[in-house]
């Protein structure tokens, strides 16, 4: 725990702001609003902010915990910057072009970064200023180890619900993972029912109509001992990644969504612990290495972005675990 040795006072009278990836999902979202707290305590103004769009749970804690934020901001308008669950600007989505106007000293001084995925930093942000630990679970842990001695009551329901959501339910963990969600649980003074509401996916119409069509489009590769699922459809990807998990070892999501192909991973929990299994060493990384792209997320969900063919991603992909496992 750092949180003695945090400079606040250097955050005093500046204007903050504390910013999440596009699409914004709860882990995200719950670290800067634990972040925006801390600083409140220190009598410190920020602002939350998103890219553009946050998913439909995030909007929904939002408005019913009044957690009140802003989106497309104009950076250049802040004296610090905080970025919370992402570590590269690509993630950024229509605000990335800021970055390309901003000093390069504002960049490496005055932006701070809290994230717990594996790719490699690609900031040129100084060492300092970097909260990372690709070993956690979920950003809110890193808030947690950070600072869990400021926490309040909804500080401590935030941080459950970034565990909780960043990990599928419970796909992944760990017992210092589950003592930590027990503690953060308790001192929310929430039952566990309402935090499962909160954080469990809902799905919507569009959903269920995107699940339904991937269908059409699903592919099973029995490699080795392993069972993989692909499918294309344009919207969801991650979501239904995720769905198909429950009938596979990993699974491969692609489709073209906003000019861009965008392929989200998923890999099970004890499958990957079994066979030393991470996505992002194992799949992306050699993936990114042959045809590039952008690449984000940890060893159980990652996800693939760039202009590339759906279909000859998959077989690419799938040509690669079958180097691995067959």
């Amino acid at each position: 725990m750092i949180s003695s040795k945090f400079d606040f006072k250097v955050f005093k009278n500046k204007k903050v702001l504390l910013l999440t990836h596009e699409h914004a999902d709860l882990d995200a979202f719950c670290s800067a609003a634990i972040f925006n707290k801390i600083l409140n305590q220190n009598k410190i103004k920020s602002v939350v902010a998103v890219p553009s769009h946050i998913n439909e749970q995030t909007t929904d804690f939002a408005k019913n915990y009044g957690v009140d934020f802003v989106r497309k901001p104009i950076i250049i308008n802040y004296d610090y910057l905080f970025l919370f669950d992402l570590n590269d600007f690509h993630q950024l989505g229509g605000i990335e072009e800021q970055f390309a106007n901003l000093d390069l000293n504002f960049i490496k001084n005055n932006v701070f970064v809290f994230d717990h995925h594996d790719t490699k930093i690609k900031l040129k942000i100084k060492k300092e200023n970097l909260f990372i630990n690709k070993n956690a679970f979920s950003t809110t842990q890193i808030l947690y180890d950070l600072f869990s001695n400021l926490f309040d009551r909804d500080m401590f329901f935030y941080c459950a619900l970034g565990l909780i959501e960043d990990t599928g339910l419970f796909l992944t963990g760990s017992a210092k993972f589950f003592e930590i969600f027990s503690i953060c649980l308790s001192n929310s003074k929430k039952s566990y029912s309402e935090l499962l509401y909160v954080a469990k996916p809902k799905s919507n119409r569009g959903e269920k109509i995107a699940f339904l069509k991937s269908l059409q489009t699903l592919k099973v590769y029995k490699i080795g001992e392993i069972v993989v699922v692909s499918a294309r459809v344009s919207f969801f990807q991650s979501v239904i990644a995720t769905k198909l998990l429950e009938f596979a070892d990993i699974t491969l999501v692609a489709g073209k969504e906003n000019k861009l192909v965008n392929m989200s991973l998923r890999a099970e929990s004890y499958f990957k612990e079994k066979n030393n299994f991470n996505l992002i060493n194992d799949l992306l990384t050699p993936l990114q290495k042959e045809i590039g792209g952008v690449i984000g997320g940890h060893s159980g969900a990652a996800q693939w972005k760039g202009n590339f063919n759906e279909e000859k991603l998959i077989e690419k992909s799938i040509f690669i675990l079958r180097k691995k496992f067959n």
